[in-house]
Order: C-alpha cells, then sequence, then structure tokens
C-alpha cells in the first residue's frame, strides 16, 4: 500500500486548507494549487494528522517543559499558561541544516495581481491595535495582496533590524482570510510498505492552543515558522536565524488577543507603487543624477519608482573602464579595473539612511569621501531635500562627480 486517505472522520481539520485559501470570492478555484503552494498546505495538515495519529490514550502527552523530559514519540503537545517560548519549538533541537519548507507559506506563492502598502500607517495601525509597538525594530513593511478584482487575499507585516550581525532581525506575519468549513474531500499521504506514515525529514513541533493547531518548524539557530489557522483565518509568523524565540510568540499572543481585521485594508486605501525607467520618463529626477557619462561611466540600469503616480526613488547602476557591450549584456565582471557608482536618490530615507548620512552636499570633502573605502564603500548624503545614497569601488572617480554637481 503506497498511499492512505484520511476522509471526514478528521472533521477538526479545515479543508480550506487543504483545497483552496480562499476570499469572499467565489469565482476563484484553487488558488494554491494553482500557484503550486497546496504542497505547503497539505503538509501542514498533514504534521496535524499525523501527530494526532501518533498521540495515545486519552489523547496529549505530559507537558515536557514541567517534566524535563521529551516524551517519547511524536505528539501533540497541550498549551497552558506556563508554556515557555522554547517549548513551541521542543521537539525541534536536532535540526541542524536549516528549515525545510513543509509546514511553510511562502509568500512569493500566495496568489495576487496587484499589491498596495500600508507600511507608512506604522504609527495609526499600532495607535489601532492592529500590531504591537515594536520600537526596538526601526523599519516596518505592510504589504497586501490582493486579487484582479481588487478583493483581499493577504496581508504581510514585517519588522526589521539592520545594523551589526548581531543586531540583524526579519520578523514577519503573513496572513490571509478564508471561510472556516469541515472537511468535504479527503487527503493523500505517503506510507511505507507496512502501511505506517512515513517519518518527517525535519522534526517540527505541534502545540494544541485552545483547539486550534500550531505548528512550529525551525530551531533558535535557523530560520522558523509558527503556522496555524483559526476562525478569523490563517497565519504565518516568521523569523530570522538571528531572532530568539520570545518575539514570535509576542507576535503569536498578540494575534491571538488580536485578530486582524482584514476589512481594515481595502485596496484603495493602500499605496500604489509603479516601476519605470528613464527611457520612459526622461525628466525624472532631472538635476539630480549627475552626468556620468561626462567621467566615462555607462549606464548599466536604471528604475524609476513611482508612488501613486509621483516620483518617489531612482536606482541607477554605472560602470566605467569596460566596453560598452559587456556593460550592456552584463559580462564586464571579468575585465581588469572595472569600477562601478551605483546611484539612488530616497524621497522618504528611512531610520538607517539617517544614521548614516555623511551630511549635506556642500558638506562634503575628498577627505570625507575618500574614507567611505572602509565602509564598504556606502555613501548616504542630503541633497535638497532628497536622500542620496549608494555603494562605490572607486571613491576617488565618486569625489570627482560630486565636485561637479556641488
Amino acid at each position: 500500500m503506497k498511499n492512505e486517505r484520511i476522509y471526514a472522520a478528521i472533521g477538526a481539520v479545515d479543508d480550506e486548507l487543504l483545497s483552496r485559501c480562499e476570499t469572499p470570492n467565489k469565482k476563484r478555484a484553487n488558488p494554491w494549487l494553482k500557484y503550486g503552494s497546496l504542497a505547503a498546505c497539505l503538509c501542514l495538515i498533514v504534521f496535524g494528522v499525523y501527530y494526532i495519529l501518533k498521540t495515545t490514550g486519552s489523547g496529549l502527552p505530559d507537558d515536557p517543559a514541567l517534566s524535563g523530559q521529551k516524551p517519547s514519540g511524536r505528539q501533540v503537545l497541550q498549551w497552558s499558561e506556563q508554556f515557555a517560548a522554547e517549548d513551541y519549538f521542543i521537539y525541534n533541537k536536532s535540526v541542524e541544516n536549516g528549515m525545510s519548507s513543509s509546514a511553510s507559506i511562502s509568500a512569493d506563492a500566495i496568489p495576487y495581481a496587484q499589491t498596495r502598502s500600508f507600511s507608512d500607517d506604522r504609527s495609526q495601525l499600532e495607535a489601532e491595535g492592529v500590531i504591537p509597538v515594536m520600537s526596538n525594530r526601526p523599519l516596518f513593511n505592510c504589504i497586501g495582496g490582493y486579487y484582479e478584482d481588487g478583493s483581499l487575499y493577504s496581508l504581510e507585516f514585517s519588522w526589521h533590524i539592520r545594523g551589526a550581525m548581531d543586531d540583524y532581525s526579519d520578523l514577519s506575519i503573513i496572513a490571509g482570510y478564508q471561510e472556516v468549513k469541515q472537511i468535504t474531500d479527503c487527503i493523500s499521504i505517503a506510507v511505507d510498505e507496512f502501511g505506517n506514515i512515513v517519518e518527517p525529514n525535519v522534526p517540527v513541533t505541534v502545540t494544541e492552543r485552545n483547539g486550534v493547531l500550531i505548528v512550529a518548524e525551525g530551531d533558535e539557530n535557523s530560520g522558523k515558522t509558527m503556522t496555524f489557522q483559526n476562525e478569523s483565518g490563517w497565519y504565518q509568523i516568521k523569523a530570522s536565524w538571528n531572532d530568539s524565540y520570545e518575539p514570535m510568540i509576542l507576535l503569536l499572543d498578540w494575534i491571538w488577543e488580536h485578530p486582524i481585521d482584514f476589512d481594515r485594508f481595502p485596496i484603495d486605501a493602500g499605496d500604489s507603487f509603479t516601476h519605470s525607467n528613464l527611457g520612459e520618463i526622461p525628466d525624472a529626477f532631472v538635476g539630480y543624477i549627475p552626468d556620468f557619462a561626462a567621467f566615462g561611466f555607462i549606464a548599466a540600469q536604471d528604475a524609476v519608482t513611482l508612488k501613486n503616480g509621483e516620483l518617489y526613488n531612482y536606482d541607477g547602476y554605472y560602470v566605467a573602464h569596460a566596453p560598452e557591450e559587456l556593460v550592456k549584456t552584463g559580462n564586464y565582471y571579468y575585465v581588469e579595473g572595472w569600477t562601478y557608482i551605483w546611484w539612488c536618490i530616497r524621497t522618504s530615507p528611512d531610520f538607517y539612511d539617517l544614521q548614516n548620512s555623511l551630511g549635506n552636499l556642500d558638506e562634503l570633502s575628498e577627505q570625507i569621501i575618500l574614507g567611505i573605502a572602509g565602509n564598504s564603500g556606502r555613501f548616504d548624503f542630503y541633497w535638497d531635500g532628497y536622500i542620496i545614497q549608494g555603494y562605490t569601488n572607486t571613491p576617488h572617480e565618486l569625489w570627482a562627480v560630486i565636485q561637479s554637481i556641488q
């Protein structure tokens, strides 16, 4: 026997996670299958079923956090008020090679036709109690994914720290709405020749909390996720290798007490970002892009970002001391002595842009610019309300460019 079917007897498992991650728009069928992410949802259900089937007796084992012993076999943990953050991951400590995608939802695989940004609404979202206050994480993004008809499919909230390596942090919540129904179909899972369910390759811990199964994957030294579905929708909390368990549980507890009101994020309320280039908008940021050609630089690529139809950002990558045909085709890397200047214009500098600023344009000196060689060639400075930032491997040539605009 190669496959086993589990039918409606496991009615506590929601079939939306199996068949489709559905919005109220009934016309869309099986978006997870269409976009190749059904496997992630299926594995989440299989893990939950697998652990339930492995549980014996009255159902749940003694709390290993209280006994100090790991129960034999894989079993569902029963949440209690005494649960510590690490208890959600107690079976995962043997993971050595990072995190698999078995129980993970990939934001790239989530089906949507267009996006909107609510990143500028951080203070308002905090005041409304939609998200917790996380003042130690200065960077925040909130992106909504929408179907072609404008209905919301998913939201991603993310908080970041970008300082020294020890301070690095990536925390996020991916969330979506779906109707909660009892299972009406069946699922197939792999079994061995004896009919036993095949053991997952990567350990996960499953915790039942108020009737909801939480699948935790990864460990303290790797990327990690916590995935669950309740009556308000489906959620996945993600953290980087450098994040501890505690901030993940902070987000989990917050969502538990503050389910996301998806109606709060209509498509018309978000900021729309579109992308173009100087070929299509030749007068974009005119006067703030130096004449790099006069210094022997060739434009390898450029991009203009518009926010709600208005100029927002510019990114230009310029290469010198390499044949133009190689620069245009991106094959200049093996040319000895090639140099580059990456020139970016930001209309809304973030925390780190301000922190790294070298000052105003008219305050820059040769000594300051040549000094960036010891800082990976990064430069940030103010120019008429914009912040100019970028990287270079040729501070001397950058200084000549800057002199021409001072």
